[in-house]
């Protein structure tokens, strides 16, 4: 249960710090003159809307996250089988294989404007978070498989 309260409180951190980031990257965006912004994005797939997708799917990291977060605050307060955490884990686990799929698409698409190492390595991350959503879905039957065998278990006694 340690570990549980440990990685709770981390996530917590991490929340907050991507909340705390996403201002901030809008003021030092903001102080950029408008051509340097249109030079800076001219290359991008989404031109001069790129920061916004980018606030998108941080926005969605960032509720994935929450998610997870409170699937593992219901396993500390509520035990380990309850149906709660794993509709948390279930819904951060389809948000987490949306955004690992558009971020595959997206770096399909700019393909012919990066160079094939960043390509490369932007799939491979993005292949590790559909990777780890899969994972959830799949924590979440556990849990929830779990959840009606323990009911049934405490019926019969």
């Amino acid at each position: 249960m340690k570990k549980i309260i440990i990685l709770n409180w981390v996530l917590k951190i991490f929340i907050a710090l991507l909340i705390l980031a996403v201002p901030i990257n809008e003021v030092l965006r903001y102080n950029l003159s408008n051509e340097a912004i249109t030079l800076m994005y001219k290359d991008s797939i989404f031109g001069n809307f790129s920061p916004y997708v980018m606030f998108l799917r941080i926005a969605i990291l960032i509720f994935a996250l929450f998610n997870i977060q409170k699937g593992l605050q219901g396993f500390i307060k509520e035990g380990f089988f309850n149906f709660k955490s794993s509709e948390r884990f279930n819904r951060s686990g389809y948000l987490l294989l949306f955004l690992s799929v558009s971020g595959i698409i997206i770096t399909l698409l700019g393909m012919n404007q990066s160079q094939e190492v960043e390509t490369l390595s932007n799939i491979i991350i993005d292949l590790l978070l559909l990777a780890i959503g899969i994972g959830l879905l799949a924590f979440s039957d556990v849990i929830k498989k779990g959840n009606s065998i323990e009911t049934e278990n405490n019926l019969t006694i």
